[in-house]
C-alpha cells in the first residue's frame, strides 16, 4: 500500500494517457464483477484486532488474464493506492471465471477507510478498465471475534456466528486447507481426514461471517500438536 502521492498519481495518470492514445480498434480488458469484503483479524493471543481489506475481480481480455499487468484499488479519499502484479495478487479460476486480487489488503492505522474506491485493470499494452465501488461496513469493534483453544487433537470453538470454516496454515501463514466448523468440540481428523493436518500444517484459526453486516472475522492462531 502507498499513499497516492504526486509521483504515484503521475503514474497513474500516464497509464490512462496511454490507454487514450491506443487504437479504438484494439481490445480493452474487462471487469466482469467485484467482490468485496471487510475482514476483522485478531493480531495477538490478547486480542488485537486489526482491520483488513478482501477484494478480488473476475476479469477477461481479449489476449488472455495473462496480458493483465497491475491491478490498482484507489481510495481516493484518504490518498491510499494498493498496487498488485502477477507476484502480488491471488489468482483463483471458478469454472471460465478467473478473479484477480487479495484478501488482506491493509491501512495505516486498525481501520480501513470506508466510502469510495476505485479498482483500475491496466494490461501490457497500457489500456485500462475501471469499476467504482463503496466500502460502507459498520463500526466493527462491537463485533466479537471467534476464538479456539486445543485439547490434544481436538480444537474447541466459541463462536456467535452462524457459519464457521478452521483455516490450516503452514509455517509462512499459507493456507493449506479449509473445513466447515461448528462451534463447540471438533476433532482435528474429521475437519482434515487421516491425520493430513499433522503434516499439512503448522497451525489453525477459525473464520467467521456476520451474515447482515457481511464481515469476516478471523480468531487468533493455534499451534497444532505435533
Amino acid at each position: 500500500m502507498r499513499r497516492l502521492g504526486p509521483t504515484l498519481a503521475a503514474t497513474l495518470s500516464s497509464a490512462v494517457a496511454l490507454a487514450l492514445a491506443v487504437s479504438c480498434s484494439s481490445s480493452p480488458p474487462e471487469i466482469v464483477s467485484l467482490a468485496v469484503r471487510l475482514i476483522v483479524v485478531t493480531t495477538d493471543p490478547g486480542g488485537a484486532r486489526d482491520e483488513r481489506l478482501s477484494v478480488f475481480a473476475s476479469v477477461a481480455d481479449a489476449q488472455g488474464v495473462g496480458d493483465v499487468e497491475y491491478l490498482y484499488v484507489v481510495h481516493d479519499g484518504d490518498e491510499l493506492c494498493w498496487t498488485m502484479g502477477p507476484s502480488e495478487w491471488r489468482r483463483s479460476d471458478d469454472g471460465s471465471s478467473v478473479w484477480l486480487g487479495a484478501n488482506s489488503l491493509d491501512a495505516p492505522g486498525t481501520t480501513i477507510p470506508r466510502g469510495s474506491y476505485r479498482l483500475i485493470l491496466i494490461d501490457k499494452a497500457g489500456e485500462r478498465a475501471e469499476r467504482s465501488f463503496s466500502l460502507s461496513a459498520p463500526e466493527t469493534s462491537a463485533y466479537d471475534t471467534p476464538s479456539l483453544r486445543l485439547s490434544g487433537t481436538t480444537v474447541v470453538v466459541a463462536t456467535p456466528y452462524p457459519t464457521n470454516t478452521a483455516f490450516f496454515l503452514d509455517a509462512g501463514g499459507n493456507v493449506t486447507h479449509t473445513a466447515a466448523i461448528a462451534k463447540g468440540s471438533t476433532a482435528l481428523d474429521s475437519l482434515w481426514p487421516e491425520g493430513k493436518w499433522r503434516t499439512g500444517a503448522d497451525y489453525i484459526a477459525v473464520y467467521g461471517l456476520e451474515p447482515k453486516a457481511e464481515i469476516g472475522f478471523f480468531s487468533w492462531k493455534a499451534r497444532l500438536p505435533d
